[in-house]
């Protein structure tokens, strides 16, 4: 397959009404009689679709309760919302597992917020390439707006600039992201559907619209300020300096383990290395020396839980890479005790290091 469409992702309309598709869900029975979104909202949800609401236009959340279209005969594959109702074998409508989690998880009013958040960032592409570039460094510029004007800010990852708030095609835009990181913002949960319905990508695979060659940019600010007020609400942005927003990996990790979620490319994080900086001060002894290897294994453990290659060569990888980036440098260094390791680069002197930061 060298296509997969792509919706207008719908999210709940008042951005700051977080529990909108909790309510829905709530009342949407776990097996039902419907066939589209349109008989969700008359047999279960009490909207006239014949008159007021013939189009659904009050209710344009319903629509990212979704999750994919599949039509076989021609290879046509939508992804039509973040995947909280699919379909029957009958063509019937049914909630998945993770809506069934959400409603439980809302009705004891515990840990519901989270079980969303980690929904839009498993199912939705948009949020999830935004979200790969905030976790690899990346951070946002809000030009002095606030959310309430979220198509003012943009994402500066690598020296590069994006917009991916702005509908304007001539800037670096989502479908610019879409098509740059089409893998990040595919992500594994959906490779997992596609592979359950024995689809396979080309390596040129690319996303389209529902009608054609672009996904649509409609009114995309305002459908991107729900996920993005919700990360906030759960304190994952942090305004690193005026008009800077930059990610709460730490938090992000603890409530959602975002290694299981995204690869990482950038892995010297801007929270990372606040965590070593605080580390550094807790455990240096009177003179300003820690023993490196020690902290460094704590380091491994909580940021790189999937490092493969050894201890050893992570401590020399990490330490190289931090003073070729100017993240830090050695001010001093000493030997230690056995117990202190092998030391950088394998030399005894390096055991015990004074480490000066630039950032």
């Amino acid at each position: 397959m060298k296509q997969i469409k792509l919706s207008i992702e719908r999210f709940w309309i008042e951005p700051g009404n977080f529990e909108r598709w909790c309510e829905l869900l709530s009342r949407i029975p776990e097996k039902t009689e419907a066939r589209s979104i349109k008989e969700i909202a008359k047999l279960y949800l009490g909207k006239d679709v014949e008159e007021k609401d013939k189009k659904l236009d009050r209710s344009k959340e319903l629509f990212g309760l979704h999750g994919y279209e599949y039509v076989k005969n021609s290879c046509n594959f939508e992804i039509k919302g973040v995947h909280f109702l699919t379909r029957t074998d009958d063509g019937c409508l049914i909630r998945t597992e993770e809506a069934n989690e959400l409603v439980a998880a809302y009705e004891q009013q515990h840990g519901w917020e989270l079980l969303l958040a980690k929904q839009l960032l498993r199912y939705s592409p948009r949020t999830r390439v935004i979200m790969h570039l905030l976790l690899n460094d990346g951070f946002f510029e809000t030009n002095g707006q606030s959310l309430e004007q979220l198509s003012k800010w943009t994402l500066r990852f690598a020296d590069a600039l994006y917009h991916p708030f702005s509908s304007n095609p001539d800037l670096n835009d989502m479908n610019f992201l879409l098509h740059t990181f089409k893998n990040e913002a595919l992500g594994k949960d959906w490779r997992n559907i596609l592979a359950q319905e024995e689809i396979e990508l080309d390596e040129d695979w690319m996303f389209v619209g529902s009608s054609g060659k672009e996904p649509a940019k409609t009114n995309i600010s305002s459908f991107m300020r729900a996920p993005m007020q919700l990360f906030a609400y759960l304190d994952w942005f942090i305004e690193a300096d005026v008009g800077i927003i930059i990610l709460n990996k730490e938090k992000v990790l603890e409530h959602i383990d975002s290694h299981s979620l995204f690869s990482f490319t950038n892995v010297q994080s801007i929270s990372e290395i606040e965590w070593l900086k605080k580390k550094v001060n807790e455990e240096q002894d009177d003179r300003g020396f820690v023993a490196i290897e020690p902290l460094l294994r704590k380091l491994m453990e909580r940021f790189y839980p999937t490092w493969e290659q050894g201890f050893a060569r992570f401590v020399d990888y990490y330490m190289t890479k931090g003073i070729r980036e100017g993240l830090f440098y050695i001010a001093d260094y000493e030997s230690g005790q056995p117990r202190h390791g092998r030391g950088y680069l394998g030399k005894r002197e390096y055991q015990l290091l004074k480490l000066e930061f630039q950032r």
